[in-house]
């Protein structure tokens, strides 16, 4: 499967291997950028020399509130056949991520997938993704609004914290935007306006609107301003 492939939520929080020697080298290459000459910064990274033959990262998806869809690097490995060697990091100096359309055409696997050296501590890796990753997670109302898979069918799939909704004004054409998600209401979401109207709507980017989810008689979901 390819990382384009998968919905947002079969990605979230779930530990994936993506396949890549060219990304995998580079990452490998970053654990060491701490003993290079920042002013001959290009040039030396370039001839930094990797010890392990890898093919493989070990990435831990979590959602960046205004980057979108993001993945922590954890590990790199080595995939032969069907199964994966992961090398223990030489440190945890470097916050390491990568961003979802860079990946968008790589291989994927999940956990169980594949066989992992046993020597591996996987869940040593599994708690570090997690606590590196945590203060994205530390708006309730964000992740209730993120849990609310209602408005999936609306929802970027590269930015899910963001859902298109449907503007609509007598005498206007109906126009659709983008809004950002804040708070999760007992009958509607307060969200955030993302680009600037090309009409008068009375409202503008920035601006925290109310958004309905209409469902139609097919089933359909929409997500409709209410501009009242």
């Amino acid at each position: 499967m390819l990382l384009k492939e998968a919905t947002f939520r079969n990605l979230l929080y779930t530990m994936i291997i993506v396949k890549s020697e060219k990304d995998a080298e580079y990452q490998e290459k970053l654990f060491k950028i701490n003993s290079i000459d920042i002013n001959n910064f290009e040039e030396e990274f370039d001839n930094i020399q990797i010890e392990n033959e890898v093919n493989a990262m070990l990435l831990f998806p979590y959602l960046d509130y205004t980057q979108g869809l993001s993945f922590l690097l954890v590990a790199n490995g080595l995939i032969e056949g069907n199964t994966i060697t992961f090398y223990e990091r030489p440190n945890f100096d470097t916050f390491q991520i990568i961003r979802k359309d860079t990946l968008n055409d790589k291989e994927i696997f999940y956990l169980k997938d594949l066989l992992i050296n046993n020597d591996f501590d996987l869940e040593y890796y599994v708690n570090y993704a997690i606590n590196q990753t945590e203060s994205y997670r530390d708006d309730a109302e964000v992740e209730m609004l993120r849990a609310f898979s209602e408005i999936d069918s609306c929802r970027n799939e590269d930015f899910p914290d963001d859902f298109l909704t449907y503007f609509f004004k007598e005498g206007l054409n109906p126009e659709g935007m983008w809004v950002r998600g804040k708070e999760l209401k007992k009958d509607h979401i307060l969200a955030e306006l993302l680009n600037q109207p090309t009409q008068d709507f009375g409202i503008n980017a920035g601006d925290v609107i109310k958004v309905i989810v209409y469902e139609d008689e097919s089933g359909e979901i929409s997500c409709i301003a209410d501009l009242r």
